[in-house]
């Protein structure tokens, strides 16, 4: 008989935390990576003259779908829950090993959005699907619209050139071709109009069919741009909240933090200031790497910062310091500083704190 006891669950839940911690991020990532090659050998092997041979092909092709089952019954362990993801992984899985009528494997690039959410190349495009997921109810009636209007010409020039052109005109649904080529100003050429009237008609509904396309473009933009500016400000609350500096403080002065800073953006090998110079503002890394340029060269990733030491001793720059890659970099100036100095001195004992710390 087994015994249920608070020591069990204790080290159930250090398991589980870290599979959760190993799952999410190197197995993850190396899965990533064998999505990308697992989909370019797909797309290679479907030349003709494609180099790959067929047993090369096969062993990746088993081998990568035994390793999406790994980490599909690992994803489902962790996650307690079938997800969209999942279920498309599945799908995925079941055609590769019981069907294989087509390689879909393919559909996996769905789960790279997921695997590199936190990634700046990715950030933006996983901004948008949120965005259009959001704004589904929208855009969906938009669309309504649009196939309202496409059905109104459509009908209208099936009456007005069907007896001019009976074998292009011949239905309303084959006239809807039509409409939408004219509705997205494709304009094959394939069908046209040969009466007036009906060349009146497409002209009208040329110019329709653009401001029709711009409202689900006006839509996204909008929103898509709400959503820019919230996630730049649930990124950096997420970073300076992280940063051990700022622990003790309380919500409101993290908000007023937030509130004072500014984003500055720095390119590899760029230079955020040089020794010597006069010390104006302190940075925190919130995306990206920095090199402190002394010695013995330290780095500092995401979450850490720098610049403080020559505020509060009132000197200029004692190194310099360059971006080791693309780096998104928060700035607090130091009048602010002086500021939150006032107001919660707990700050101050913190940064001289850290300030020891480095100097040891």
């Amino acid at each position: 008989m087994l015994i249920d006891t608070p020591e069990i669950h204790f080290s159930y839940n250090i398991g589980m935390n870290a599979l959760t911690s190993f799952f999410q991020d190197k197995f993850s990532k190396a899965i990533g990576i064998l999505i990308i090659i697992s989909v370019l050998s797909m797309v290679m092997f479907s030349i003709e003259s494609s180099f790959m041979p067929i047993r090369a092909y096969q062993i990746i092709l088993y081998g990568s779908l035994l390793l999406f089952l790994l980490e599909l019954v690992l994803r489902l362990l962790i996650e307690r829950r079938v997800t969209f993801l999942s279920a498309i992984d599945l799908i995925v899985l079941l055609n590769g090993f019981l069907i294989g009528a087509i390689d879909l494997r393919v559909l996996r690039i769905f789960r790279l959005f997921q695997i590199f959410n936190r990634s700046k190349f990715l950030l933006p495009t996983n901004t948008l699907i949120k965005t259009i997921v959001l704004q589904r109810n929208a855009l969906f009636g938009s669309q309504i619209m649009v196939l309202s209007i496409l059905l109104i010409v459509s009908t209208l020039i099936y009456f007005l050139e069907n007896q001019a052109q009976p074998e292009v005109f011949s239905s309303i649904p084959a006239a809807m071709w039509w409409g939408i080529a004219t509705l997205t100003t494709v304009g094959y050429g394939d069908v046209v109009p040969s009466t007036e009237v009906g060349k009146l008609l497409a002209s009208l509904t040329m110019f329709l069919g653009i401001g029709m396309f711009a409202l689900p473009a006006a839509i996204l933009a909008s929103a898509y741009y709400e959503e820019i500016q919230k996630k730049n400000f649930l990124i950096s609350y997420e970073a300076i909240a992280s940063i051990p500096l700022f622990h003790n403080l309380p919500l409101k002065a993290i908000n007023k933090i937030n509130e004072k800073l500014d984003v500055k953006l720095f390119q590899k090998n760029d230079t955020i200031f040089n020794k010597g110079d006069a010390a104006d503002s302190m940075f925190i890394v919130e995306q990206g790497s920095v090199r402190v340029e002394i010695e013995n060269p330290v780095i500092l990733s995401s979450g850490s910062f720098f610049g403080e030491m020559a505020l509060l001793s009132k000197s200029t720059r004692n190194a310099t310091i360059t971006a080791l890659e693309d780096s998104k970099l928060l700035e607090l100036q130091s009048s602010d500083l002086d500021e939150l100095f006032e107001e919660h001195e707990v700050l101050f004992k913190e940064l001289e704190q850290a300030i020891q710390e480095r100097s040891v």
